[in-house]
């Protein structure tokens, strides 16, 4: 089955969940990052979901950059049955089309 990548909006509540459910099987490696940070992200547009069939698989919770050129990563997550499957790169180089979307959206030339 195809991997996909979903920019999760707010509005996505049981994607937000399932994101949630899984940073919470992975708290011995990620640390505990309570649900509202996972909303805040989606809010931000700082969180992108790997999504096979209805299954959240991965996601990365990220800043875009305002002032500086630099993305802040703050997770990212595999899930263990999934590891090594290109997951973790497919979700970096999916936070690097977000951000060069939203500078061609606000008129900046991504870096």
């Amino acid at each position: 089955m195809a991997i996909k990548l979903v920019s999760v909006s707010p509005a996505q509540d049981e994607l937000i969940k399932r994101a949630i459910a899984l940073g919470d099987r992975c708290t011995w490696t990620l640390g505990l990052l309570k649900p509202p940070a996972y909303r805040k992200a989606a809010e931000d547009g700082g969180l992108l979901a790997a999504v096979e069939g209805d299954e959240v698989i991965g996601y990365a919770l990220f800043g875009l950059p305002k002032r500086s050129a630099r993305i802040r990563l703050g997770h990212l997550c595999v899930a263990e049955e999934h590891r090594g499957r290109g997951i973790g790169r497919k979700l970096v180089e999916g936070i690097r089309g977000e951000v060069s979307v939203t500078a061609r959206d606000q008129g900046q030339v991504p870096t």
